[in-house]
């Protein structure tokens, strides 16, 4: 049977198929819809405040809010499902699980978005220019990311580093990752990053103990010496025991690696490796955020 939908226009679209969307919200129950319409020619999705009375349950608007609770019960027992936007209000509950049905090009954009690990809207302009398979749509980004909000929030931007180099190799970057909460399916809890001052070019190690850094940089070292054909110059980073023992300051000094050391508890001063290290964490726990997995505090970073 043929269903269409008419809008206050007078236009109609026809119904593709009927089924279930659950909502989920951070922290709360989940909110799940049925017999959900879905409707290829709309471009925004729509709940009917008629449809959920029908379901036995109360809608009330107050103050900006929209607040939903069974029939019978008290408003007390209400919980938040939307705000006010100009003279409209928006669910605040996020679609569980893989986005099915895509109605507009800011879904797909937001699908990419999510796809590549959160990257932020004008690298993904420039990953559709460079590269192919990423369908042609819009770049939109007036919204707040819910997963981006909560994965990449700092407190301040670290300054920009003043060193100038004129070759690869000629300063090299390091920073290691704090202990993840849950070790990785092959037991790391770390990962160690190499980064070239003058390319930016970033190399990443993972380890399951923090001793392993020594190592990791011998490693690293001669695999971009035999490749480049250059030395390593100079070593950046903390003043960590993983940086500071014996054998890797013999180490450094027969190779003649000067060695960059930043003051206690100012990692600012290691600023490239900082940010690296919190763009890698960033996406990580967008993705996290995003689909809503629960991971105690201080999982990731």
């Amino acid at each position: 049977m043929s269903i269409d939908i008419e809008l206050g226009d007078d236009k109609a679209f026809s119904v593709a198929g009927i089924g279930t969307v659950t909502f989920q919200r951070e922290s709360s129950p989940p909110l799940r819809l049925t017999d959900v319409f879905y409707v290829p020619g709309l471009k925004k999705n729509l709940v009917s405040v008629s449809c959920i009375e029908d379901k036995g349950f109360k809608v009330l608007f107050d103050d900006g809010w929209v607040l939903l609770y069974p029939k019978g019960s008290s408003a007390l027992d209400s919980r938040v499902i939307g705000v006010r936007h100009g003279r409209m209000y928006r669910i605040v509950f996020e679609v569980a699980g893989a986005l099915a049905c895509m109605t507009s090009d800011k879904d797909l954009c937001e699908l990419w978005h999510r796809r590549l690990g959160h990257l932020h809207h004008g690298a993904l302009r420039l990953a559709r220019e460079l590269t192919t398979g990423i369908p042609d749509f819009s770049i939109e980004h007036d919204d707040v990311c819910r997963g981006c909000a909560l994965g990449k929030y700092t407190k301040a931007p670290f300054p920009s580093s003043e060193t100038s180099t004129t070759g690869i190799l000629d300063l090299i970057h390091s920073d290691v990752s704090s202990r993840m909460s849950s070790p990785s399916l092959s037991g790391f809890e770390y990962y160690v990053l190499f980064i070239d001052d003058y390319s930016r070019k970033t190399w990443i190690y993972f380890m399951k103990t923090k001793d392993e850094v020594f190592k990791r940089f011998q490693e690293f070292k001669d695999l971009v010496e035999n490749h480049s054909g250059k030395k390593v110059k100079v070593l950046r980073s903390d003043n960590g025991g993983e940086y500071t023992s014996k054998e890797f300051v013999d180490f450094c000094g027969r190779e003649g690696i000067k060695r960059e050391l930043n003051v206690p508890y100012n990692s600012q001063q290691n600023g490239v490796a900082e940010r690296k290290n919190r763009t890698i964490l960033g996406a990580a726990r967008s993705m996290i955020h995003d689909q809503g997995v629960d991971v105690s505090p201080g999982s990731i970073g």
